[in-house]
């Protein structure tokens, strides 16, 4: 359905007609009720074209996977050739809006879960390691820049969002490219720090601490003695 709302001209003239075939009270409440459902069912579809814009714009992004778009004209097919052979019964727009509704509700999930994939996919791909290998200026605006693109990465997907998250995401991954590699073993190191898993000092050798303490991130580690 490349034009959603198209479906809606003939609906939108039935008014006109309401009106043409009875000019009496009969023909003003007939053109009222068809005005007001053309505008529950016109808000549908305008949220439907939102949430393809959405779709399609996340799609767009590198690696980013399909999302299923099928099935958009599923209802209105019907409602079409019941406004060409003259005004619609209340239930003739019940059905479409409830087929309209359907399929931007499950558009909606598609996209919101796609997007949790992509972004954590995206954030497991930086080199995070190498933050350590750049400049103290460096290092703080890629701190900066990973902190916002994990607060990105938990808010409700929409255009402006994606892009949000694919420019910081963008300009990280292009600062880490430019630091040098960083020493053998801290990115295993740095992956087990943030694996949510509390560590004893004992779970950490002498020579990996001399290793943070090699990239000036010993003072990024908290120490505390559990209690007995």
């Amino acid at each position: 359905m490349s034009e959603p709302l198209s479906v809606l001209q003939k609906a939108e003239r039935l008014q006109a007609e309401a009106r043409r075939l009875n000019e009496g009270e009969k023909g003003e409440e007939e053109a009222r009720r068809i005005s007001e459902r053309i505008s529950v069912l016109h808000n549908q579809l305008m949220a439907l074209q939102r949430r393809l814009r959405i779709a399609r714009s996340l799609m767009a992004q590198p690696a980013a996977g399909d999302i299923d778009l099928s099935g958009l004209d599923t209802g209105l097919a019907a409602f079409t050739r019941q406004c060409e052979g003259g005004l619609p019964p209340n239930a003739a727009f019940t059905r479409a809006s409830t087929a309209v509704q359907k399929v931007a509700d499950r558009i909606a999930h598609d996209s919101q879960e796609a997007w949790r994939q992509w972004t954590q996919a995206q954030l497991a791909a930086l080199q995070m390691a190498r933050q350590a290998m750049l400049s103290l200026q460096d290092q703080a605006r890629a701190k900066a820049l990973h902190q916002d693109l994990i607060k990105t990465a938990r808010a409700d997907v929409d255009a402006a969002v994606i892009a949000l998250f694919a420019n910081a995401h963008a300009e990280l991954a292009e600062l880490l490219d430019s630091a040098p590699p960083p020493p053998e073993g801290l990115q295993m190191l740095l992956d087990r720090l943030a694996s949510g898993t509390a560590l004893l000092l004992s779970d950490i050798t002498d020579e990996e601490i001399a290793l943070l303490r090699l990239v000036d991130l010993d003072a990024d580690l908290e120490v505390r003695r559990r209690r007995t």
